[in-house]
């Protein structure tokens, strides 16, 4: 029944998808099927239903986010972790030149600014394919297009946390940065490594992260959907949406057009659609 709805729930999506638009500042991103949509839920348990193009790859770009706090918390500790990056709600936008320290781990200044802790793409990769079973690869091609920008505004900011004490390394912070946003998987391996983010009980640090995630993770829009939604989610530029429900499940969507804010149109009707009814 269930699987029958999804059907229904995908379809009306992709209608609602002709509502957004492509993102035109990474070349390959602009040349996304603006009709392509799938979803994956993975049960703690391990069992998963999925619908629509589920075999179809894109990069995380932005969800990885919360991956990295994760790894970092779980390895590093949180006096390291917010020694380089707050983690307070701000109305700046997600690419905001920081005049201090970062706000939080979900804008790109906090992202590059924890990524300075990372020695390589290689350690989270593997960190999240051995402990979740995704299989997730650097998409070389898409990083390319990135650091094809002309004016490379992470470039700016990573600059500027170097200038204000914050990292030392800003290109091998950025470097590393760029590369972590292009990692490539389909909509089954990030709802794999979602359910690293599922069970509370497992480490206190998952509480840390899924909190950041209902404060700052959909962008400009991240009070509004988390008083209407409340699940924790994140969303980004690639049309990737992954959103929690803690002890139970991952919904991970992909749609690649986007709404004037930067969330998928598509994913967005879905979590609003099979989010759990309150009371």
């Amino acid at each position: 029944m269930f699987q029958n709805n999804l059907q229904q729930w995908l379809e009306l999506a992709r209608q609602e998808a002709n509502k957004g638009q492509l993102p035109s500042y990474i070349p390959l991103l602009s040349q996304a099927d603006p009709q392509a949509i799938a979803i994956a839920i993975q049960q703690v348990n391990g069992d998963q239903i999925s619908a629509g193009d589920i075999n179809l790859t894109f990069p995380l770009m932005s969800v990885i986010k919360p991956f990295l706090l994760l790894y970092l918390l779980e390895n590093f500790g949180e006096k390291a972790v917010f020694q380089l990056v707050d983690r307070q709600p701000t109305s700046e936008p997600f690419n905001a030149i920081s005049e201090s320290k970062p706000k939080n781990p979900m804008i790109n200044s906090g992202a590059i600014a924890l990524s300075s802790l990372l020695t390589s793409c290689e350690t989270l990769q593997n960190w999240l394919n051995q402990r979740s079973g995704a299989n997730l690869h650097l998409d070389l091609e898409m990083l390319a297009s990135v650091r094809s920008v002309a004016n490379r505004r992470n470039l700016a900011i990573s600059e500027q946390l170097k200038s204000l004490g914050i990292i030392l390394n800003s290109s091998q912070a950025l470097a590393v940065y760029e590369e972590i946003c292009c990692l490539r998987g389909n909509v089954q391996d990030l709802a794999k490594i979602g359910t690293l983010l599922v069970d509370t009980k497992r480490s206190p640090h998952i509480a840390i992260v899924l909190e950041i995630m209902t404060q700052c993770g959909m962008y400009a829009a991240s009070a509004e959907f988390a008083k209407d939604i409340g699940l924790p989610s994140k969303s980004s530029v690639s049309g990737a949406l992954l959103s929690i429900i803690a002890d139970d499940q991952a919904i991970a969507c992909y749609s690649p057009a986007l709404d004037a804010i930067g969330n998928s149109v598509a994913g967005l009707f879905i979590i609003c659609n099979i989010k759990p009814q309150k009371g």
